[in-house]
């Protein structure tokens, strides 16, 4: 009765995704919003132009992105394949069961509220500085900076965990096939990996988008190949009973322990619904972003919750009926069997694994140099100038590029001074990233929960609105932030204690401006000023 109570939960929360998105749909309709894409491509743009000259800033990147790109983003950021793997392997094939079958539609609840604020907020402001940009209006300057600062640094620590997580994963293969040191194998692949990242960072969209939708197009190429694969294995004894033993009944009767597996587990589930803001951060160099970029990021998020569920739920069974036996304890290594046992196959998922977490960690990056360049173009400081430099050639912001990757390799050293026991490393840059990201979203959440019912801010305007669920979506997404960031807060006090010193850092950097008064203000440059930095950077 309990497994059917849990796919009741997932159908009704798949119903409530839907509801969801055809309420904001039926909205958009009836609004009148009408797509200049159809008309041509040099209309759209001067669309896309002039709403980004309203808030005062010039076209100088180069809007490349187009819809696969908006969705690619996105669900790249949210590393499936990679996220997956890692759940099941820190959870173990009978914990994942429980945690898949009952926690999954309550986590996937939770995320539609949260991915549906961030999409109305995202297609009321097309700016890079996103939910902050939000937060200036909604709650003052000076929360809007502290909003950016704190979202900048969730998205350094998730990038810098993705990347270590991935390195660790293709160390312990490579030990397993040729041996050698795995700690000196990920050591190499982390710094590679990050050199590499920031080369296509620095080489600009144009080479990011294509990384971008290729690395999309293989997980979803894959996940549909091993649903396939493990559905054909699996066939016909399919056994969820096999993946949901009692709890706590002590060593040796193969019941699961009350453990920190399942928190850490809860939470690498929670992780794989957050984009960390990558859909945003791209809204200055993608055509039609108000639109585009909020059904991207909502509908890659219910794409995930779908298929996850169900390749999740093979993988567990699978598992549990096939004990583990890849040298590197990968969760992937039984779905050999299925592919005539081969060992090449076993390598080929270990690095499809490794490329879900890189495309991932790429995707944080890159959305962390716009908003990096984003928050130093507002600011007045001269030691930030280079930062907000936009290259001629490439349309980059170089200098971001650069203080990205150096900020994810100082953060992933750091973490690998914490003791490798009990899952400390693991724990510390993902709660980290996670408390960080979701105090970012609180700061403008709390100003849209402060509005009387039936009022909205002036400046916003959202393309993306569910309607009258709105006031229900926006309290609930504020009540599963506090409790998923306490939760992580929870398991790791070390990454607690990191958090409230970032936080420090962050007022602090917003506090001498707000106290500027009127110098604050960020006077709009005049039409004469924006063609003339726009004419130095042509589309």
């Amino acid at each position: 009765m309990w497994i059917w109570i849990g796919f009741g939960m997932y159908g009704a929360a798949a119903l409530a995704w839907l509801a969801v998105f055809a309420a904001a749909e039926r909205r958009r309709q009836l609004g009148g919003y009408q797509s200049l894409t159809k008309y041509a491509a040099y209309i759209q743009f001067m669309q896309d132009k002039s709403e980004l000259n309203r808030y005062g800033y010039a076209q100088r990147l180069k809007r490349a992105f187009g819809p696969f790109a908006a969705f690619a983003l996105p669900f790249n950021a949210m590393a499936l394949l990679g996220g997956g793997a890692l759940f099941l392997h820190v959870a173990g094939p009978e914990a994942a069961g429980g945690l898949i079958l009952w926690a999954w539609p309550l986590l996937g609840l939770g995320a539609l509220a949260v991915h549906a604020v961030s999409a109305e907020l995202m297609s009321a402001v097309p700016t890079a500085k996103g939910t902050s940009h939000a937060a200036e209006w909604l709650a003052g300057k000076a929360a809007g900076r502290a909003s950016g600062l704190l979202r900048l640094g969730g998205q350094w620590a998730l990038a810098a965990w993705m990347s270590l997580e991935a390195a660790r994963w293709l160390g312990q293969s490579w030990q397993g096939w040729l041996g050698g040191s795995a700690a000196a194998v990920a050591a190499v692949a982390l710094a590679v990996a990050l050199a590499l990242q920031g080369l296509v960072c620095l080489a600009g969209n144009g080479c990011f988008g294509f990384v971008q939708r290729a690395v999309a197009a293989v997980q979803i190429g894959c996940c549909l190949l091993l649903l396939a694969l493990l559905a054909g294995a699996l066939w016909p004894n399919y056994s969820l009973p096999s993946i949901l033993p009692p709890l706590g009944q002590g060593a040796g009767t193969g019941a699961v322990p009350l453990n920190a597996d399942w928190a850490l587990g809860a939470l690498l589930l929670w992780r794989l619904f957050l984009s960390g803001g990558a859909a945003e951060a791209a809204a200055e160099e993608t055509v039609e972003p108000r639109m585009r970029l909020p059904w991207g990021q909502f509908q890659s998020a219910a794409y995930l919750y779908t298929g996850g569920y169900v390749l999740l739920a093979l993988a567990a069974m699978y598992a549990a009926s096939r004990p583990l036996g890849g040298a590197a304890g990968a969760w992937l290594h039984p779905v050999s069997s299925a592919i005539a046992s081969s060992p090449g196959a076993v390598l080929a998922l270990d690095a499809l694994v490794a490329v879900s977490l890189l495309g991932g960690s790429l995707s944080l990056l890159f959305a962390s140099t716009r908003l990096a360049g984003a928050l130093a173009r507002d600011s007045s400081h001269p030691a930030l100038a280079r930062l907000a430099r936009v290259a001629v050639k490439r349309r980059t912001y170089d200098g971001a590029a650069m203080l990205a990757v150096l900020a994810a390799a100082a953060l992933a050293a750091g973490s690998a001074l914490l003791p490798a026991s009990g899952g400390a490393q693991t724990a510390f840059l993902l709660a980290l990233g996670v408390m960080l990201h979701h105090g970012a979203l609180l700061l403008p959440l709390s100003g849209l929960l402060r509005l009387r019912r039936g009022q909205e801010h002036p400046a916003l305007a959202p393309l993306w609105s569910p309607g009258p669920a709105r006031g229900l979506l926006r309290w609930t997404a504020a009540a599963v932030l506090a409790v998923v960031a306490a939760a992580a807060a929870a398991i790791s006090p070390a990454a607690l204690a990191a958090a409230l010193v970032w936080l420090a850092a962050a007022l602090l950097a917003s506090r001498p401006l707000a106290a500027a008064g009127a110098a604050d203000s960020r006077s709009l440059p005049s039409r004469q000023e924006l063609l003339q930095l726009e004419r130095s950077h042509p589309q």
